[in-house]
């Protein structure tokens, strides 16, 4: 063992240990003794011990509460984040002590961001030689991405895009179906209906075949996620897990971060990923009526950047290796006949993610960067709109720059206080002349931000604070004239099927509405 600091004062405390045995030995003889005929048993004093530290307890209770609360509260204040959230925690614990510290440990933000944030040191040298593919507008938000997170250019790829669900799933079906070697597959929702059903018999079908099939969800967003399922999966031979399973010791932390990604590799060749889970609930078979969405097809350099990501969202629940899902001859040692990345046109993008492991918050950083650099245009889809006060502002600055700021929203609401909290930043937006726009063709759930004709953004975060600050995200940002003309041409596609939001029509908006958006504007920062 290396003699440091950290083990002589583990051998201390063990020797300490030990010395204080023989009295700790006596001293719980006096309360536990044993005999042949009765077996373990418990003395009076223990139960007058008992009684004793109970009455402490009830006599001093508020008193350590209010401890409790004060060093929580002077934590909060100390955490030198978000005013507004700061005042929201603080204003919860001093109004209501008992409660407001019960909702804290349930909701409140986890501490070791911020340790996490001290010890990250940013990468200085940008990976790729300044060519005429980087030096130009968007350098600076490449370079910004790649030292926030580490994210490098991925030069050869090709790229295919659906906004429906009856295109996306009979694709994803149809490569699962080809799949030889291995699929990994993560979903924040799977649910156990027709869809789901049948991607699950697919993959029970390939895992008997001998493929490593691998299937990773979310614990709360699958929470309805049958256990019939799960083990008709794990019959057949497909490994499953759940992110961050529920358990009442570790119930705040579990319940904030979620993972929220969606990601398939299928035999290190194909992927995909985008705003769509599994269910039949996404081909507009829902409550919601027609579902509008946004997944892309890869391949080429990003597909093992997104296997990477699966890596470690996988090896974090199972424990495994990362090295044999990441490496190629490990789980595909056949040729699958796909074609070479190399071999793949010229279409640069990074895959960026975020989540409580990422200190900098790249996907955020990457969504800022592309409204406040604009000159020309920023049209965002999103299905909700609370990013906080930063973003509202940079919005309203490039409008009130002359930058063509859209932003497309559904008119209908799946979460009540995500709806209405997006529904208060309306109003300085639409002053800043910030076009809006609400989709009336059913639910629009895609994550799409164009910027100028050369840059877009797509993946799986939501335009809120939940998915820039909280959640496990993953998130492309293209670098391409083309596929930003694709993206335009379907943004005013959407926008034929929506309704333009005027000022003066939000003006004359119900009594009733604008008390419910006050109240959810004040949980804007925690939703």
């Amino acid at each position: 063992m290396r003699l440091t600091v950290k083990n002589l004062v583990i051998v201390a405390v063990i020797a300490f240990a030990l010395g204080y045995m023989p009295s700790l030995t006596a001293y719980l003889k006096e309360y536990i003794y044993f005999s042949a005929e009765t077996g373990l048993l418990l003395h009076p004093k223990f139960f007058a011990a008992l009684s004793d530290i109970t009455e402490i307890i009830k006599k001093y209770a508020w008193h350590i509460v209010f401890a409790y609360t004060a060093v929580i509260g002077f934590v909060i204040f100390m955490e030198n984040q978000n005013p507004d959230r700061t005042i929201l925690w603080l204003a919860t614990l001093v109004l209501l002590p008992v409660v407001g510290l019960i909702i804290y440990l349930v909701m409140g933000p986890e501490f070791s961001y911020q340790r996490k944030r001290l010890r990250h040191k940013p990468m200085r040298q940008f990976p790729l030689p300044q060519s005429d593919v980087y030096c130009n507008n968007r350098f600076l938000l490449e370079r910004a991405l790649f030292s926030s997170s580490g994210a490098e250019i991925m030069l050869h790829n090709r790229l295919k895009v659906f906004t429906r669900g009856s295109d996306k799933f009979p694709s994803l079906m149809e490569d699962l179906k080809n799949a030889v070697c291995c699929i990994n597959m993560q979903y924040f929702v799977i649910k156990d209906d027709n869809v789901g059903g049948e991607i699950g018999e697919i993959l029970a079908e390939k895992a008997r075949e001998g493929l490593k099939v691998r299937l990773l969800y979310d614990a709360v967003g699958s929470w309805k996620l049958s256990r019939a399922f799960i083990s008709r999966l794990q019959d057949a031979g497909v490994e499953c897990h759940s992110f961050m399973p529920m358990s009442f010791p570790r119930l705040r932390r579990k319940m904030n971060f979620r993972n929220h990604r969606k990601i398939v590799v299928i035999d290190n060749k194909i992927a995909y990923t985008g705003g769509f889970n599994v269910g039949d609930e996404y081909i507009g078979l829902g409550p919601l009526g027609k579902w509008r969405d946004t997944h892309v097809r890869l391949e080429g350099d990003a597909v093992a950047e997104l296997n990477k990501i699966f890596s470690q969202d996988w090896c974090f629940r199972s424990g495994d290796d990362p090295s044999l899902i990441t490496d190629n001859a490990a789980d595909c040692p056949c040729d699958t006949g796909g074609t070479p990345a190399q071999q793949a046109p010229v279409l640069p993008m990074q895959v960026v993610t975020s989540g409580v492991d990422s200190p900098w918050h790249p996907i955020s950083q990457g969504y800022f960067n592309m409204i406040s650099r604009a000159r020309g245009r920023v049209w965002i889809t999103s299905p909700y709109l609370v990013p906080g006060a930063s973003f509202i502002k940079a919005m309203s600055n490039a409008s009130l720059a002359g930058v063509d700021v859209r932003i497309l929203l559904p008119s209908t609401r799946d979460h009540f206080l995500v709806f209405w909290g997006s529904r208060s930043n309306y109003e300085g937006l639409l002053r800043a002349g910030v076009r809006i726009f609400l989709y009336q063709n059913g639910f629009v759930h895609a994550k799409t931000l164009l910027s100028d004709n050369d840059i877009v953004s797509v993946g799986t975060c939501n335009m809120d604070a939940r998915s820039l600050d909280i959640n496990f995200e993953n998130q492309l940002f293209i670098y391409d004239k083309e596929l930003n003309e694709e993206f335009a041409a379907q943004f005013e596609r959407d926008l034929e099927e929506s309704k333009e939001l005027t000022l003066e029509e939000w003006e004359k908006r119900p009594f009733p509405h604008k008390v419910i958006e006050s109240f959810a504007r004040l949980y804007s920062s925690q939703i």
